[in-house]
């Protein structure tokens, strides 16, 4: 078979595509540090010493470029009076790879929160979120606020197979206005609940949730959480309470 200048060149064009696709250059990374809950980064109107969560995820985007380099040296911060957080970042997030971090907002005294949520990293610098909310003495309009009276200690301790602990929580509405309430008790191996809470909690009103550890297995035990639901906290994380035991 006799190769034309034509087919020739068509051939060492391929050729050299070919060649190049094992050559791709990686781009620099590309850090995204997102809202995923409803209200975004607004804590909104908080009542004193209550607790709202907002979610955010950070991801090293690939931006629809071919390849990116991996995002190093991940370190969270936050700054804000009243302000904490809790994150799954690693110190490396290759391409595409993603990671959560729940900031937590508890004033202590009334006022306008200016706050962030910053993001560093060795190789790309820092992503922020600014924060914004306010903290007040009483609602207005009026709402029913849900909250823990007394202690609201999570750790069961060790439980020896066969045996049992309970504890109780009372739910008190510490806000200015009826307040209708949704309970959901965790969910685990060993886990149960029962609860005496109305629909509708009255102001100044309480109830009592009683959860139960019976361990079927040795070894540490995380259910879902407990959590109460009324519309002050609904998008912002609900009333949660993080239940832990251990099984001997």
């Amino acid at each position: 078979m006799t190769t034309t200048p034509r087919l020739l060149l068509v051939l060492t064009l391929a050729t050299a595509a070919l060649a190049g696709c094992g050559e791709i250059e990686e781009s620099e990374p590309k850090p995204r540090l997102d809202a995923v809950s409803t209200p975004g980064t607004d804590f909104g109107s908080t009542l004193l010493d209550t607790r709202k969560r907002l979610d955010f995820r950070l991801r090293n985007s690939d931006a629809g470029l071919a390849r990116v380099k991996p995002l190093e040296g991940i370190v969270p911060a936050i700054s804000g009076a009243g302000l904490t957080f809790s994150h799954t970042c690693p110190a490396r997030l290759d391409e595409g790879e993603e990671c959560f971090l729940s900031v937590h907002y508890q004033p202590a005294a009334a006022g306008t929160l200016a706050g962030e949520l910053r993001v560093s990293s060795s190789n790309a610098g820092a992503v922020a979120r600014a924060l914004s909310g306010s903290a007040v003495g009483a609602l207005s309009p009026a709402a029913g606020v849900v909250a823990f009276s007394g202690s609201a200690a999570g750790n069961f301790g060790t439980v020896s197979r066969g045996n049992s602990k309970t504890l109780i929580y009372v739910v008190r509405n510490i806000g200015n206005a009826d307040d209708a309430i949704t309970i959901t008790g965790p969910s685990g191996s060993g886990w149960s609940f029962s609860e005496d809470c109305p629909d509708t909690l009255a102001v100044g009103a309480s109830c009592n949730v009683s959860v139960s550890f019976a361990p079927t297995a040795s070894g540490i035990s995380v259910p879902t959480p407990l959590l109460v639901r009324d519309a002050y906290n609904a998008e912002y994380g609900a009333l949660a309470l993080d239940l832990t035991g251990t099984g001997s």
